[in-house]
């Protein structure tokens, strides 16, 4: 008995060191980045642990000398962009695939998993001269719609999973009550959804807001630039590594502003239909 105690123990401690390890890992970084972009600038670089300056002055600085509120506006109208158009056509494609039998299934639900693995840049000049001949070049909508493109084959298996772990039996009842297929579909299906369309909605406003290649090849306009590509820039200029590091606070502050508003569904959601 005293054995077994003592072997549950050690595998809590070693379960408990390896988390403190992988937070160690994930949050140095974000706390080094917030103190340097609080020091002035003859202080950068300068050895120590815990923060000694707060240089507010900093973030005045980052936005006088950038075009910050272009960028926040181009990166906000990707990511919601993105996670709008994923969340409606993988909600109407995944309901497709959970309640409808036809032929080419199983096909389409392979070729799903075989666009994940494709890296973006092999499509990049493709999509480039696509967009130049169509002459819907340097636009919004182009570079949300192959976002979109890109992103879609996780909403939709993750809604399917979700979808198939509700009774059939509740539309049929609501189609027996008059409702029609799609009524039932967005009286019924939806609101029982909302952990799933949340999750959704969070993990493809991630990809929208880290977007970078995308706004690299199809757009020229400064006005259309998001945050992730004016950093970069950012370094090519030799910006002062404090007002890099003020923009990539302000970077990180939506994610996690939308994180804080969906993690409770975020579990929920991932896990959901996974015994399916």
């Amino acid at each position: 008995m005293k054995y077994r105690t003592k072997k549950k123990l050690k595998d809590y401690l070693l379960r408990y060191l390896i988390i403190a390890v992988a937070l160690l890992l994930t949050l140095v970084p974000l706390y080094v980045t917030v103190v340097t972009s609080l020091t002035p600038a003859d202080k950068v670089g300068s050895a120590f642990i815990l923060p000694r300056y707060f240089e507010w002055r900093n973030y005045v600085k980052l936005f006088e000398v950038l075009p910050m509120a272009s960028y926040i506006k181009s990166s906000l109208i990707y990511a919601f962009g993105c996670s709008i158009l994923s969340v409606v056509i993988a909600s109407l494609s995944s309901y497709a695939l959970s309640r409808y039998r036809f032929r080419g299934k199983p096909v389409f639900m392979t070729a799903l998993l075989a666009v994940q693995i494709i890296p973006q840049i092999v499509i990049a000049i493709p999509l480039f001269k696509m967009a130049l001949s169509l002459g819907i070049y340097d636009q919004f909508g182009t570079v949300i719609v192959a976002l979109v493109a890109s992103a879609i084959p996780y909403p939709i298996l993750l809604l399917k999973g979700f979808f198939d772990t509700i009774p059939v039996t509740l539309e049929e009842a609501a189609v027996v009550d008059g409702c029609t297929r799609l009524k039932a579909f967005v009286r019924i299906i939806l609101p029982l959804s909302k952990p799933a369309l949340m999750t959704a909605f969070a993990l493809t406003f991630f990809v929208g807001w880290d977007l970078y290649l995308y706004p690299m090849i199809l757009t020229t306009s400064s006005s259309k630039v998001p945050l992730t590509l004016g950093l970069s820039r950012m370094i090519d200029f030799y910006t002062p590594w404090e007002i890099l590091m003020a923009g990539t606070v302000i970077g990180i502050l939506p994610p996690i502003l939308v994180y804080l508003l969906t993690q409770k569904y975020l579990i929920g959601g991932l896990t959901a239909g996974s015994d399916k």
